[in-house]
């Protein structure tokens, strides 16, 4: 059998075994390894997209950062009211981005948190740390804007993962470097990132040292955060309620739908699905239902700035694939699909792609500003903690998802919208048919938004009405927005019986 490695995993592979200064034979050995595990399909073994960006463009030469960082005092967290966003904006920030200057095109003030990727862990409980380390310009400009900078500790190996839950002394080597870590460089917390786990080591033996971690952080760092991240589906063995009870932040990492083994193309992050298969509207209303269920404002959405190209049998969506090319970033694809003839919208999944023809056909499928809002505005109707991002400076100096995230979760609300709800009255809730408004206040009503849990606004109704007919909707949850004359806001949540 003629196995044929696509150009770009090859090139990579290869500067990353020069780098690492292994023998030929143990080169062969690592680039077989993960040529298998990335070829093959099945769930267990396929890399998620944090590994293989590792892969793909973390092969960068040892050499320090651009910034002389050492040499400058870390200074910690200053005053936590400076931000102002209504919800956590949690961006990962790859060593490999940072390397290239992407520290310059940060919008702090825009961000609750910033997760340093990566802190590689080994089954001894040792970490090594990101190349540059430690950022001091990131840290101390992040934490001028009261920005928390975390530390991600990462680990894709199975076998190693499982020492780490298993064994007391690494378990222990571990829980204390973090700890030192922290403290040394003035983080606000610590993210753990561990993928390709065993499913019989996931549920109650991950929840539970997850548990004693977060025990043992607040313990000895009183303010600290921990956090974990988590796939989109439950594929088995998962208990992601308990999960969310035993960590500060669960991040669901919503993207790798499709990627370098799907057969056929599509999204990377599809908001919905035709036929319920999965989705990102599916995982959260399925998956980690009851974990939003108890755990809301723990529960952080993430969404891709990459999308995925490969080379196909036709340029229609959904077309078979025919060799997987690469990841792409925004900063990419926000000029490359205009050079492209613009964005093809594919209603199937709520997503963009674009694609071309030389002699080959191509098709890159990718998120824009419109996708990203309706999975922000999912986010936001689900009532859960925020957002986060993979990855940071995969735009580049580019302003348009930074304005996004400005509408979406650092609004310029009125002093008045606490009280505003308050005399709004809204009932029945639930109900089969209507629903009746009333305002027991002096402030006038502009108008209402009446949307589905999709962020898609179903009706626009402007000034004031007693009376909303939902008849003509099936059943499920429901939100009603109504603004007040002087820019007032209320939102309520409705079910539909």
């Amino acid at each position: 059998m003629i196995l044929v490695i696509p150009h770009f995993l090859y090139l990579r592979l290869q500067n990353l075994a020069n780098v690492i200064e292994i023998s030929t034979f143990q080169k062969a050995q690592c680039i077989l390894l993960l040529i298998s595990q990335l070829c093959f399909a099945q769930e267990a073994h396929r890399l998620g997209i944090h590994e293989q960006h590792l892969i793909e463009f973390g092969s960068i030469d040892k050499k320090d950062a651009q910034f002389k960082s050492q040499t400058m005092d870390i200074i910690p967290i200053q005053n936590k009211q400076l931000n102002t966003l209504s919800h956590v904006v949690f961006g990962f920030l790859p060593y490999w981005e940072y390397a290239s200057g992407g520290a310059e095109n940060l919008h702090y003030d825009l961000l609750s948190h910033i997760a340093i990727f990566n802190f590689e862990t080994s089954d001894s409980g040792n970490l090594t740390p990101p190349l540059g380390w430690p950022w001091t310009d990131i840290i101390n400009a992040a934490h001028q804007k009261s920005t928390k900078i975390i530390m991600m500790v990462t680990n894709f190996n199975a076998t190693t993962i499982h020492t780490l839950l298993t064994n007391t002394t690494s378990k222990n080597t571990l829980f204390a470097t973090i700890k030192n870590t922290i403290s040394n460089y003035q983080l606000d917390g610590v993210n753990i990132d561990f993928e390709g786990i065993d499913p019989s080591d996931r549920g109650d033996l991950l929840n539970s040292f997850m548990s004693d971690l977060t025990n043992y952080i607040h313990l000895n760092l009183p303010g600290k955060e921990v956090s974990f991240d988590s796939p989109a589906v439950n594929w088995s063995g998962w208990k992601f309620n308990d999960l969310a009870a035993s960590v500060d932040h669960l991040l669901i990492m919503a993207y790798d739908y499709n990627g370098a083994w799907s057969t056929i193309t599509g999204a990377v992050s599809p908001l919905v699905h035709p036929s319920g298969g999965i989705s990102v509207t599916k995982s959260l209303r399925d998956d980690y239902a009851v974990a939003i269920a108890h755990h809301p404002q723990k529960i952080i959405l993430g969404v891709p700035y990459y999308g995925k190209e490969w080379k196909t049998s036709t340029g229609n969506a959904g077309a078979t694939v025919t060799e997987y090319v690469e990841s792409t970033f925004y900063r990419t694809t926000a000029v490359e699909a205009i050079t492209h003839g613009g964005y093809t919208w594919d209603r199937n999944s709520e997503t963009p792609y674009y694609a071309w023809q030389n002699p080959t056909w191509h098709q890159v499928w990718a998120d824009n500003p419109q996708s990203l809002s309706l999975k922000y505005d999912l986010a936001l109707n689900n009532g859960i903690g925020g957002v986060g991002i993979w990855a940071l400076n995969y735009d580049g100096n580019r302003d348009e998802l930074w304005d996004l995230i400005k509408r979406k979760f650092k609004p310029t609300l009125s002093q008045n919208d606490d009280s505003f709800k308050r005399i709004l009255k809204i009932f029945p809730n639930p109900t089969h048919n209507a629903v009746r408004i009333e305002n027991h206040g002096s402030i006038p009503i502009k108008g209402l938004f009446f949307s589905n849990c999709y962020g898609q606004n179903l009706q626009i109704i402007n000034g004031t009405i007693a009376n909303i007919d939902l008849s003509q909707y099936a059943s499920g949850l429901y939100f009603l927005k109504i603004l007040g004359e002087n820019g007032e806001q209320a939102v309520f949540k409705l079910i539909k019986n």
